[in-house]
């Protein structure tokens, strides 16, 4: 018997469940167009309390990205949890946030290791809410206080 049964958190996450194509984009250099890709999103549900995507990208120079996370909420500390690990980087990203209903955004953040310079800064990520079928992506990185740069931006729509 389980003391926590699933809550409306819980099933909030399970909206991400399935296979999503993505196109994105990454602001490595803020003098130039962003770099566009695309990518694969495969989220499978882990149990009723968590999520799992498996995100696969198809970077310019025929460079494959795999990445996984693994988002869920906590009912004791009342916040979404997630994590995310890449073939690009050997660092454990963690993150914490709230759901905000009016906006239909998820919103979370971390303190992370900024692999281009191996400090520690601020990571924020923002995830709208499109219906169903669709969701935005939005990945800042804050490596001075008050200085926030988008790094990413993914544009998700789900498969029929």
């Amino acid at each position: 018997m389980h003391p926590y049964a699933p809550s409306p958190e819980h099933e909030f996450l399970q909206r991400k469940v399935g296979v999503w194509d993505i196109e994105c984009e990454y602001f490595f250099d803020p003098t130039s167009d962003p770099m566009k890709a695309a990518g694969v999103d495969t989220v499978e549900a882990v149990g009723h309390y968590w999520v799992q995507a498996r995100s696969e990208f198809e970077l310019p120079g025929e460079v494959i990205l795999r990445g996984v996370a693994l988002t869920g909420f906590d009912p004791v500390v009342r916040m979404y949890q997630g994590t995310w690990v890449d073939s690009a980087t050997p660092f454990l990203y963690t993150f914490e946030g709230n759901y905000d209903a009016e906006r239909d955004l998820l919103e979370l953040t971390g303190e992370n290791i900024d692999p281009a310079t191996g400090e520690l800064v601020t990571y924020r990520s923002k995830e709208y809410y499109g219906g169903a079928d669709a969701r935005i992506f939005e990945l800042m990185v804050e490596a001075e206080p008050g200085l926030e740069t988008q790094i990413l931006r993914y544009e998700y729509t789900r498969r029929r």
